[in-house]
């Protein structure tokens, strides 16, 4: 069986990228495969010199679409199976390039996606896009929640898959401090990734403002194409009262993202919509007692009240984060479940052999 992935890009890494990239190198083990991206400048453009990986040319709008349409046209011949990743750019290529058979990965909803950014009109019209670029593949998701809005292409829920070896051997919270430059005696409540408007990150500020006790650590780039640095300026301007507890530590490597949850006491994500974040199941992987906004795909993963806690407001989630500033026993015995849970639940090695059961019973029928 030989595969062809194709994404955007992986440089400017991302939960979609991480989730592919994982997912590439773990069936690079099992089958022929080969991965096709477009160039993007950011902490991971190294893994476009990885094995079996090739550049179609530059990531941008609309000329990459045509690059990754080229490419996969030129080897429709070479592949039994084409697995694509992104909806914006290898999407469309690969519906213009008529590439069969082809599975389709969603992480999120791409028409939520574009309204949140641009608004419901705009939404409107990439949800009508994605019809025929759906209909003629066969589409994963990695949550039931999401399966539900797209439950009309009756798509295979795959959960994300956690690379285990990136938290067994954890740094201890001080080391990780000292190594880090972090303070060692406030209680660090942290978040890892974009500092967008659509992930809320001024409820993780509204908790440090009602908490003097903590410092919030942001890890995530806080300048985005359509959005520049505006959301992160506002943010330092309207919590300007807190600055010198609110840390923007900026993009950094994934291999780095351990050290900083390794560091925290208590991980909190606002986020209003997700597919399955990354996000929230490596904060757990590390031991970290989280509490999350209540939506449907946090509570596909956490418990509440004992693998974290769910949120409806950023009051309630200062109610939670308190509890467990006040109680290091109660971090430690939620964060303990957290762990035990997700390495249970959400391994990188049977995320790939889920995804090449399917790859194999999409080439026998």
């Amino acid at each position: 069986m030989r595969v062809l992935f194709a994404i955007a890009h992986l440089g400017k890494g991302g939960g979609v990228a991480l989730q592919a990239f994982q997912l590439y190198r773990n069936l690079r083990r099992l089958i022929d495969i080969r991965l096709v991206c477009l160039d993007a400048r950011g902490p991971h453009r190294a893994l476009t010199q990885e094995p079996g990986v090739s550049v179609a040319g530059t990531l941008g709008f609309p000329t990459g679409i045509l690059s990754l349409r080229k490419a996969l046209r030129s080897s429709r011949r070479d592949f039994d199976l084409f697995h694509i990743l992104d909806p914006f750019y290898a999407s469309p290529a690969a519906y213009l390039a008529r590439v069969t058979p082809r599975v389709v990965s969603l992480g999120t909803d791409p028409g939520r996606e574009i309204a949140d950014r641009f608004g419901p009109a705009f939404g409107t019209v990439a949800r009508a896009t994605m019809v025929p670029l759906l209909s003629d593949g066969a589409l994963v998701v990695n949550s039931t929640a999401l399966a539900d809005r797209f439950r009309h292409y009756r798509p295979r829920v795959i959960p994300n898959g956690l690379d285990r070896t990136k938290f067994e051997h954890l740094p201890t919270r001080e080391d990780a401090r000292k190594r880090l430059g972090l303070p060692p005696e406030r209680t660090i409540l942290s978040y890892v990734g974009k500092v967008i408007p659509e992930k809320r990150v001024e409820w993780l500020l509204e908790i440090a403002r009602h908490l003097p006790n903590v410092e919030a650590v942001i890890v995530g780039g806080y300048s985005e194409e359509y959005y520049g640095d505006r959301y992160y300026r506002s943010l330092l301007s309207k919590y300007a009262d807190i600055r010198e507890r609110t840390r923007f530590v900026g993009e950094v490597s994934w291999d780095l993202v351990p050290s900083y949850l390794a560091a925290s006491d208590v991980f909190v994500y606002p986020s209003p919509w997700e597919g399955s974040p990354n996000a929230v199941m490596e904060a757990m992987a590390a031991g970290l007692p989280v509490v999350v906004s209540d939506i449907p795909a946090h509570r596909e993963i956490v418990e509440h009240g004992k693998t974290g806690f769910i949120a409806r407001d950023p009051q309630s989630m200062t109610r939670f984060a308190d509890t467990l500033e006040r109680d290091p026993g109660l971090r430690e015995e939620i964060g303990s479940r957290a762990r035990a849970l997700v390495f249970e639940r959400f391994s990188m090695e049977a995320c790939a052999q889920a995804h090449l059961e399917f790859y194999r019973s999409i080439l026998a029928s």
